[in-house]
Protein backbone atom coordinates (compact mmCIF):
# COMPACT_ATOMS: atom_id res chain seq x y z
CA UNK A 1 0.00 0.00 0.00
CA UNK A 2 1.24 3.48 -0.76
CA UNK A 3 1.47 5.85 2.21
CA UNK A 4 0.28 9.40 1.72
CA UNK A 5 3.79 10.82 2.20
CA UNK A 6 5.39 8.58 -0.44
CA UNK A 7 6.21 9.99 -3.84
CA UNK A 8 4.76 8.44 -6.95
CA UNK A 9 6.89 8.47 -10.04
CA UNK A 10 4.93 8.82 -13.26
CA UNK A 11 6.02 7.03 -16.38
CA UNK A 12 6.52 9.21 -19.44
CA UNK A 13 3.11 10.26 -20.67
CA UNK A 14 1.44 9.25 -17.36
CA UNK A 15 -1.50 11.13 -15.95
CA UNK A 16 -1.60 12.20 -12.28
CA UNK A 17 -5.43 11.94 -12.20
CA UNK A 18 -5.30 8.33 -13.44
CA UNK A 19 -2.68 7.52 -10.81
CA UNK A 20 -4.81 9.02 -8.02
CA UNK A 21 -7.84 7.03 -9.18
CA UNK A 22 -5.74 3.86 -9.18
CA UNK A 23 -4.50 4.55 -5.64
CA UNK A 24 -8.06 5.14 -4.41
CA UNK A 25 -9.24 1.97 -6.12
CA UNK A 26 -6.40 -0.02 -4.53
CA UNK A 27 -7.25 1.41 -1.09
CA UNK A 28 -10.91 0.39 -1.52
CA UNK A 29 -9.80 -3.11 -2.51
CA UNK A 30 -7.59 -3.46 0.57
CA UNK A 31 -10.35 -2.13 2.84
CA UNK A 32 -12.86 -4.56 1.29
CA UNK A 33 -10.52 -7.50 1.87
CA UNK A 34 -10.16 -6.50 5.51
CA UNK A 35 -13.94 -6.30 5.88
CA UNK A 36 -14.39 -9.81 4.49
CA UNK A 37 -11.77 -11.20 6.86
CA UNK A 38 -13.27 -9.46 9.88
CA UNK A 39 -16.77 -10.75 9.07
CA UNK A 40 -15.64 -14.39 8.95
CA UNK A 41 -16.47 -16.20 12.16
CA UNK A 42 -15.26 -19.46 13.61
CA UNK A 43 -17.83 -21.66 15.29
CA UNK A 44 -16.90 -23.77 18.28
CA UNK A 45 -18.63 -26.59 20.08
CA UNK A 46 -19.19 -26.84 23.81
CA UNK A 47 -18.68 -30.37 25.06
CA UNK A 48 -20.35 -31.54 28.26
CA UNK A 49 -17.60 -33.43 30.12
CA UNK A 50 -20.09 -35.65 31.99
CA UNK A 51 -22.05 -36.88 28.96
CA UNK A 52 -19.67 -36.20 26.08
CA UNK A 53 -22.52 -34.55 24.18
CA UNK A 54 -21.97 -31.45 22.11
CA UNK A 55 -24.24 -28.45 22.49
CA UNK A 56 -25.31 -27.10 19.12
CA UNK A 57 -24.65 -23.46 18.49
CA UNK A 58 -25.82 -21.29 15.65
CA UNK A 59 -23.83 -22.73 12.77
CA UNK A 60 -24.42 -25.29 10.02
CA UNK A 61 -27.52 -27.30 9.43
CA UNK A 62 -29.80 -28.89 6.88
CA UNK A 63 -33.30 -28.37 5.52
CA UNK A 64 -35.58 -29.57 2.74
CA UNK A 65 -38.33 -27.37 1.36
CA UNK A 66 -39.82 -30.16 -0.80
CA UNK A 67 -40.53 -33.09 1.55
CA UNK A 68 -40.19 -34.52 5.05
CA UNK A 69 -36.91 -36.36 5.83
CA UNK A 70 -36.47 -39.21 8.32
CA UNK A 71 -33.84 -38.74 11.04
CA UNK A 72 -32.20 -42.00 12.13
CA UNK A 73 -30.30 -43.47 15.07
CA UNK A 74 -27.35 -44.54 12.85
CA UNK A 75 -26.35 -43.92 9.21
CA UNK A 76 -28.48 -46.60 7.58
CA UNK A 77 -32.11 -46.92 6.54
CA UNK A 78 -32.46 -50.10 8.59
CA UNK A 79 -31.69 -48.25 11.85
CA UNK A 80 -34.42 -46.92 14.11
CA UNK A 81 -36.15 -43.72 12.96
CA UNK A 82 -35.86 -41.22 15.82
CA UNK A 83 -37.93 -38.49 14.18
CA UNK A 84 -39.01 -36.70 11.04
CA UNK A 85 -37.66 -33.37 9.88
CA UNK A 86 -40.76 -31.68 8.52
CA UNK A 87 -40.67 -29.88 5.17
CA UNK A 88 -39.25 -26.38 5.58
CA UNK A 89 -37.80 -27.01 9.07
CA UNK A 90 -34.11 -26.96 10.04
CA UNK A 91 -31.92 -29.52 11.78
CA UNK A 92 -28.56 -28.39 13.18
CA UNK A 93 -25.35 -30.26 12.61
CA UNK A 94 -23.78 -32.21 15.46
CA UNK A 95 -20.42 -30.46 14.95
CA UNK A 96 -19.51 -26.95 13.85
CA UNK A 97 -19.51 -26.43 10.13
CA UNK A 98 -21.20 -29.78 9.34
CA UNK A 99 -17.72 -31.23 8.98
CA UNK A 100 -18.20 -33.63 6.12
CA UNK A 101 -20.25 -36.70 5.43
CA UNK A 102 -19.92 -40.29 6.55
CA UNK A 103 -20.34 -43.34 4.35
CA UNK A 104 -23.29 -45.42 5.51
CA UNK A 105 -26.20 -47.44 4.23
CA UNK A 106 -27.65 -46.88 0.77
CA UNK A 107 -30.78 -44.73 0.31
CA UNK A 108 -32.77 -42.81 -2.28
CA UNK A 109 -34.29 -39.40 -1.53
CA UNK A 110 -37.09 -40.04 -4.03
CA UNK A 111 -38.07 -43.03 -6.15
CA UNK A 112 -36.38 -41.44 -9.18
CA UNK A 113 -33.21 -40.15 -7.52
CA UNK A 114 -29.88 -42.02 -7.65
CA UNK A 115 -28.79 -44.29 -4.79
CA UNK A 116 -26.59 -42.47 -2.28
CA UNK A 117 -24.57 -43.46 0.82
CA UNK A 118 -23.53 -40.14 2.42
CA UNK A 119 -24.92 -39.20 5.86
CA UNK A 120 -24.52 -36.16 8.14
CA UNK A 121 -24.41 -36.25 11.93
CA UNK A 122 -27.14 -33.98 13.30
CA UNK A 123 -28.43 -32.80 16.66
CA UNK A 124 -31.88 -34.27 17.27
CA UNK A 125 -33.62 -33.76 20.63
CA UNK A 126 -30.26 -33.20 22.35
CA UNK A 127 -28.63 -36.35 20.94
CA UNK A 128 -26.54 -37.33 17.95
CA UNK A 129 -28.62 -38.70 15.08
CA UNK A 130 -28.18 -39.10 11.31
CA UNK A 131 -29.72 -37.49 8.23
CA UNK A 132 -29.34 -38.64 4.64
CA UNK A 133 -26.99 -35.99 3.23
CA UNK A 134 -28.35 -35.80 -0.31
CA UNK A 135 -31.95 -35.41 0.88
CA UNK A 136 -31.22 -32.05 2.52
CA UNK A 137 -29.69 -28.72 1.55
CA UNK A 138 -26.77 -27.82 3.84
CA UNK A 139 -25.49 -24.42 4.91
CA UNK A 140 -25.35 -21.88 7.69
CA UNK A 141 -28.46 -21.74 9.84
CA UNK A 142 -29.54 -19.68 12.84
Amino acid sequence: MIASDQKIQLVAGGNINSTRKFIRLAAVGVASAGLVVSMTTTATANTDAATGSVAAQEWGGGWNNQRDVTIRESPTTTSKAVGTLKKGKIVKCWVAGCSGTHNGGAYKCTSTSPTEKDWHEVLWNGKKAWAASRCLEWGRVE
